[in-house]
């Protein structure tokens, strides 16, 4: 059996909404119950690698929400 091992790529630059955007269009995808299975297993590594992207973009602004709030509370 032959597996595809290569790995999915999601640019360092995507957007947050750009990102989001696609990881719904692969979970639509998903959803259809004639999508054969090799391509399902590739739209779930897809998804799988921009939903990471999406969380790291959120772990990113709560931390620059946390250096904000902080630097207000040192001049208050």
């Amino acid at each position: 059996m032959s597996t595809n091992n290569k790995s999915i790529s999601v640019p360092d630059d995507i957007k947050f909404e750009a990102a989001l955007k696609r990881l719904e269009t692969l979970a639509a995808k998903l959803e259809d119950e004639n999508v054969p299975l090799d391509e399902a297993i590739g739209l779930y590594e897809e998804g799988i690698a921009y939903f990471k992207r999406c969380k790291e973009i959120l772990e990113d602004a709560g931390r620059r929400i946390t250096i904000i709030e902080e630097g207000v509370e040192k001049e208050l």
